[in-house]
């Protein structure tokens, strides 16, 4: 199907995304594994960012940041990094298993910290980190870096400006293999909550910035197949009710065993809508546009990785003293929706009040 191309500039929307005003921000990052490697440093580079310590108790993943990376102030554990006069930005790429202890320690140091996600496994985790941050002052954010893929940025600035109306349907639908190609993850493969807590937080988080507010109560199904790798169910289906006619929808699935992978979402208003996958293609059908079904175009527009998004609304929060968008504090309605969706699936599927998972 032909299409009518239309810019992000004809919609209204931001063709970048707000970067700090200084380049010489001095990183330190605790836990070199493998999103620390693949995602977090090649970003950072990419805007001229320096990570100038890494603190990991595996010598293999300090050899590796030393001869690859170049990174020359290395620790066998995150006190000493956090207590380095020559790092300014802790970012904490850990499982959730230290998140606490090494946030407490920032505190005392009066050191500001961004931590991948998810913030925590529980709503008591979460909410003593947020009080540590603010007792001491410091910015403590997540890295939930879904909404800086292009795509989930654009969509949020399209439902924002109301240019599809009142939101009524939001999806996401993710066909992955997982199951296959993560079957010896030592970490993925063996824990509890792979869909419901480790990535659904991604998800689940999504949707409530897509709209702009947060499930009220959540509904949510898992299931396995026969012969499956890891121990957690890796099927997931949950309906998200937002209150005022919004209902949100996910179905994520991690067990293909076949190429025919993807990404579609959709978010239907009650002036049109629009599809889209997370990075690349976009369809919107408005009529507060006026014009017929449109395939966006990104010409003239310069999108940072999701990771350097991330990363550059914190240091932008640093350097504005403002609270991040992700900070602590408001992820933990995130934190709230997927502890609920957790729960809803280890009972086998029932309405679960989000606001009953505030402690």
């Amino acid at each position: 199907m032909e299409y009518n191309k239309i810019t992000l500039a004809e919609l209204g929307i931001p063709e970048s995304m707000p970067m700090p005003k200084r380049k010489d921000w001095r990183i330190g990052i605790v836990g070199f594994g493998g999103i620390a490697r693949g995602a977090h440093v090649p970003a950072y580079r990419e805007v001229g960012w320096s990570v100038v310590a890494v603190a990991d108790p595996d010598q293999n993943a300090l050899k590796e940041a030393k001869e690859k990376y170049g990174i020359k102030r290395l620790y066998p554990d995150y006190k000493s990094l956090v207590a380095d006069d020559e790092v300014e930005i802790i970012d904490l790429c850990t499982q959730p298993i230290i998140r606490e202890d090494v946030v407490l320690t920032c505190a005392n140091a009066k050191k500001h910290i961004i931590t991948e996600k998810p913030f925590a496994t529980t709503m008591e985790e979460c909410l003593r980190m947020v009080d540590f941050a603010d007792r001491a002052g410091i910015k403590l954010a997540v890295h939930q870096n879904y909404r800086w893929m292009r795509m989930n940025y654009i969509a949020h600035h399209i439902v924002k400006l109301n240019l599809i109306g009142d939101p009524f349907f939001a999806s996401i639908e993710i066909f992955g293999r997982q199951d296959v190609d993560l079957a010896k993850h030592p970490f993925y493969s063996r824990c509890d909550g792979f869909l419901t807590i480790q990535w659904d937080n991604h998800l689940a988080d999504l949707l409530r910035y897509w709209v702009g507010i947060d499930a009220v109560r959540v509904f949510a199904r898992t299931g396995r197949m026969t012969g499956q790798n890891f121990n957690s169910d890796n099927l997931l289906v949950v309906i998200a009710d937002f209150g005022n006619g919004l209902t949100g929808h996910i179905l994520h699935t991690e067990l293909l065993r076949s190429s025919l992978s993807g990404v579609e979402c959709r978010i239907d208003g009650s002036k049109g809508s629009i599809t889209f996958d997370f990075n690349n293609n976009m369809i919107i059908d408005s009529s507060v546009l006026g014009k017929s079904v449109c395939k966006l175009d990104l010409s003239g527009s310069s999108f940072v990785s999701s990771h350097a998004g991330s990363m550059g609304d914190f240091l932008v929060a640093v350097e504005e003293d403002k609270e991040p968008s992700v900070s602590g504090k408001r992820n933990l309605a995130t934190i709230r929706t997927i502890v609920a969706e957790d729960k809803s699936a280890r009972l086998g599927g029932k309405w679960i009040m989000c606001s009953d998972q505030s402690q």
